[in-house]
């Protein structure tokens, strides 16, 4: 017994960091965060039933749904079920009982599920609708969606976050230049104020969070405690940066909605191979230009076929060859394509890989037709959040969404309710 003991504490010490990290068990390992498990799984979307590009966010009780939609390039009937888990503010599994969460079934089969037509690539295209009859949502909060196989939740395909809100509190927000100076020129600043004169708050730091997101990403929001508390109101105005982000750049976008015809950032279409090449013009570098107003949809794409009539299961895909000149590669870390394509993460299929003979990062993506956002963040080698600026630059003049999510935990509960929310516009709410 004392020999295995031994063995089993020199293997925790010496096996591979890389194997204790969760990362290392990406087949089955549960991400409370949008993740797709497998790699046949492709353009996962999660949105506000019949709004195109809306937030996965709905009111508590409205008659408002979502629709979860993707393909599987593996075209072979599968046996999908689905559920939902409520989290806390933080995204951790929240200890609030399934049963007072969600209404009706703990699990259901996905069943609505259609066949790709006239396209090269053949799919199998999945729905669904939430809230549903067999589905219920009781409480407000954050919720994990989870996509599995043959009924077992460790047998996973993907995963995808959304939020359920009611109005107790009111939030307001105005985003203004920094009050720091040396943020002036390239940053935006979002202040808030909550409105909780018809809720009961108990111990306000503790018991509130207050979360900014831009553009609908996790990966760079803000949290911040309560500025200043009083029976009716909760300020959050800082004047230290902490509520600053950088304002970026517009994004980067390609039309493929045509592949016959050549839109005006398509350099060539090449159809002699099973699916159709796109091949784009160069991308410039833009950190040190002057910043320049462009129409796009703030990192999102949309599915969308010029040929077809239903873009869902007659939009084809084809592979996407983007190019960014670059003297030489850079050093300690790495360029990625970022958007929402790629679900706001660093994933290898969009890491460039430098090409020495033309000095330009280059990579092949294989993307559904329609119209695509994106730009290109460095991750440094140390980890740590990525920087749009280092390719792109940072404006304050930049177009952003901002959300504004504001939780609180009653005196008597031990999770988390979404009671106010706020969505405002760098340009239109100013």
């Amino acid at each position: 017994m004392q020999k295995l003991l031994l063995f089993l504490l020199l293997y925790v010490l010496c096996v591979p960091i890389a194997a204790q990290d969760p990362e290392y068990y990406n087949d089955r390992y549960l991400r409370f965060e949008d993740y797709t498990y497998r790699p046949t799984i492709k353009t996962v979307i999660l949105q506000q039933e019949g709004t195109d590009g809306s937030l996965p966010l709905i009111e508590l009780g409205s008659d408002t749904r979502l629709q979860l939609q993707f393909d599987d390039l593996d075209p072979v009937q599968r046996q999908l079920y689905y559920s939902i888990e409520h989290c806390n503010a933080d995204w951790t599994p929240s200890n609030v009982m399934k049963s007072r969460a969600v209404q009706g079934l703990q699990q259901d089969l996905l069943q609505d599920f259609r066949y790709s037509f006239n396209t090269r690539q053949q799919y199998l295209h999945y729905s669904l609708s939430l809230p549903n009859d067999n589905m219920k949502i009781l409480l407000s909060g954050n919720y994990l969606l989870k996509v599995y196989e043959d009924g077992d939740p460790e047998n996973l395909v993907l995963t995808r976050r959304f939020m359920v809100f009611t109005t107790k509190a009111k939030v307001s927000a105005r985003i203004k230049r920094p009050s720091l100076m040396n943020l002036r020129d390239t940053h935006q600043e979002i202040d808030a104020l909550v409105d909780v004169s018809a809720v009961q708050i108990t111990n306000a730091p503790s018991a509130v969070k207050l979360v900014i997101r831009q553009n609908n990403r996790w990966d760079n929001a803000i949290w911040l405690k309560p500025f200043s508390v009083n029976s009716q109101s909760i300020t959050y105005d800082y004047d230290d940066g902490s509520n600053c982000f950088p304002g970026g750049n517009e994004y980067r976008w390609v039309d493929i909605r045509s592949l016959r015809m050549q839109s005006d950032r398509v350099k060539k279409l090449y159809r002699d191979s099973v699916l159709v090449e796109v091949q784009l013009l160069d991308d410039p570098v833009r950190a040190f230009s002057s910043y320049r107003s462009l129409p796009e949809a703030n990192g999102r794409f949309f599915i969308r076929n010029q040929e077809g009539s239903e873009p869902e299961v007659d939009g084809d895909y084809c592979w996407v060859d983007f190019s960014l000149p670059f003297e030489a590669p850079v050093v300690n870390g790495n360029l990625y394509l970022f958007g929402s394509l790629c679900d706001w993460q660093f994933k290898k299929d969009f890491k460039p890989s430098y090409d020495y003979p033309n000095k330009s990062y280059r990579t092949r993506i294989l993307l559904k037709q329609g119209i695509y956002n994106y730009s290109y963040i460095f991750a440094p080698s140390k980890g740590g959040p990525g920087d749009e600026t280092y390719i792109e630059g940072s404006f304050f003049n930049t177009e952003n969404d901002y959300q504004i999510l504001f939780y609180n935990r009653a005196y008597t509960e031990t999770f988390d309710e979404l009671i106010g929310i706020s969505q405002v516009n760098s340009i239109r709410n100013q």
